[in-house]
């Protein structure tokens, strides 16, 4: 099934930022694998990775989307500006967010299903003793969504993109 890319209209069914060749060709430039995998699953990587970006990063983008429910994706988004205070169109779709949704495609056909692992709570080993000898994991938590990978680079490139922080109880005051 053909990947179904966001062109900054809002396209109802959108699947990802990126095409799947536009993406091994970022992948090349950063020295990373990507290139030489089949399309079927470069794709799926894609779509998964879309999903990924929107569902941890859609309450830290500005703005609001340009169609509402009837966008596949969080962007484009009507009324967002970057960190600097800079207007970004509302048929745009920002550099940030198709370079991030490719670090994450990347991380995610290297090893599918690490994005959106599958963890049972109450099964998370915070300390493990074998022979003597113990191991107790800082921070370790049952909470399922701490134990997603956070990939530091996403967080790195969309810096300039997210208001307020990743609490939920963070938000950014605007003056009207």
């Amino acid at each position: 099934m053909a990947l179904i890319v966001e062109d900054g209209s809002g396209v109802a069914n959108a699947e990802s930022y990126i095409s799947a060749a536009d993406c091994a060709a970022y992948a090349v430039k950063e020295g990373k694998p990507f290139a030489s995998s089949p399309a079927d699953a470069a794709e799926a990587a894609l779509r998964r990775a879309t999903r990924r970006l929107d569902a941890k990063y859609r309450s830290r983008f500005p703005g609001q989307r340009v169609k509402g429910r009837n966008q596949g994706v969080e962007w484009p988004r009507s009324d967002a500006y970057d960190t600097d205070g800079n207007e970004i169109a509302s048929d745009e779709i920002p550099q940030e967010i198709i370079d991030a949704c490719c670090e994450l495609a990347i991380i995610e056909l290297a090893d599918p299903g690490s994005l959106a692992p599958t963890v049972t709570p109450g099964q998370v080993e915070k300390r493990i003793k074998v022979e003597g000898i113990e191991v107790e994991y800082a921070g370790a938590s049952a909470n399922v969504y701490d134990q997603r990978p956070v990939p530091t680079i996403v967080e790195d490139i969309l810096s300039s993109l997210m208001t307020g922080s990743s609490s939920p109880y963070v938000a950014r005051a605007v003056r009207a």
